[in-house]
């Protein structure tokens, strides 16, 4: 029995032995391999994630023509115009980062400058009320919600800029003109004093290419309202000249959208007024000739008065002769 079970236990001990020596470099080999194995897959997802980021760089930018710095520009100005707006009832309705996003991006831009000055000179509540509006919500003065600016982002509503006619209004008129943003109704109008835009355009008639941009809940394409809303939108300096009283609008070196009135208009006007002149001197040829007719009526009433007296004297002179 003895001999039996050294025979197994030295057969079988250095086995065993040699087992458990290699059991180290075993694990140290799986370790490797997981390390491996892991470093590989950090190694792809760093490649994902580089993919990722070259890829949104285009998105963000996707015109050819468009520079990306201008988009984190009017990226500030909206966020701007959000943290100083004070939301009515449409912009909440919409959500105001909606409200502000859909204000033509020019406008938009235009809108911060002013606001931001006008906060720095006396007007620290200046914010926007209300922006755009799409004419679903039945909002406005005009029957028919497609006529108003609103619809289009071409047009806002003051807040903090003070009651109609009050120096405040006054100030905020003059430093928004500063930045090519006006209020056409007036300072003094008490339903439309802080309506303000950036042309002095007030109804969008049916017909005008902007009408078929949007539908009654908003834009169907905000890039194509913005762009066919470029034909509206005035320079700074002839907003400026138009509305401070520095003289007759002209269009600037910066009037980018400027619209210019047509020249068929100012043809019409130097019609009328070329007619109004003619009827003018009508009238006045004809005061004269009737001045005329009565005063030769007179000299002849005059000379038969005159006749009849010497025919009378005439008479009398040969009576007494008689």
């Amino acid at each position: 029995m003895r001999s039996c079970a050294s025979k197994f236990i030295s057969r079988t001990a250095p086995a065993a032995a040699l087992g458990l020596l290699l059991v180290p470099f075993a694990m140290s080999a799986v370790a490797a391999a997981e390390n491996v194995s892991s470093a590989q897959a950090n190694t792809a997802a760093d490649a994902v994630i580089e993919v990722r980021e070259g890829a949104a760089h285009p998105a963000t930018c996707p015109q050819p023509d468009h520079s990306c710095d201008q988009d984190a520009d009017l990226a500030r100005e909206r966020a701007y115009l959000v943290d100083t707006a004070h939301p009515g009832g449409t912009m909440l309705r919409q959500g105001p980062d909606v409200a502000i996003g859909r204000l033509h991006p020019e406008f938009a831009a235009r809108l911060a400058g002013a606001i931001r000055e006008a906060r720095e000179s006396g007007l620290p509540e200046a914010g926007i009320f209300s922006a755009y509006r799409p004419p679903a919500f039945g909002v406005g003065g005009f029957s028919d919600k497609f006529n108003s600016l609103h619809a289009y982002g071409l047009a806002v509503d003051m807040y903090g800029i003070g009651a109609p006619g009050s120096s405040e209004a006054k100030l905020w008129t003059k430093i928004a003109a500063k930045y090519g943003v006006v209020c056409p109704y007036g300072v003094n109008n008490r339903a439309e004093w802080n309506h303000c835009q950036p042309t002095r355009i007030k109804v969008i008639r049916a017909g005008n290419p902007l009408r078929a941009t949007i539908a009654a809940q908003g834009p169907i394409n905000p890039p194509s309202m913005f762009e066919a809303g470029k034909a509206l939108i005035e320079s700074v300096a002839n907003l400026f000249t138009a509305f401070t009283g520095g003289g007759p609008a002209m269009a600037g070196n910066d009037g980018r959208y400027a619209a210019r009135p047509p020249q068929q208009t100012r043809r019409i006007r130097t019609a009328d007024a070329r007619s109004a002149k003619h009827h003018r001197n009508v009238r006045s040829a004809g005061r004269k000739t009737k001045s005329v007719h009565v005063a030769s009526r007179g000299r002849g009433h005059k000379a038969t008065h005159a006749t009849r007296a010497h025919s009378r004297r005439g008479q009398r002179m040969a009576s007494a002769h008689d």
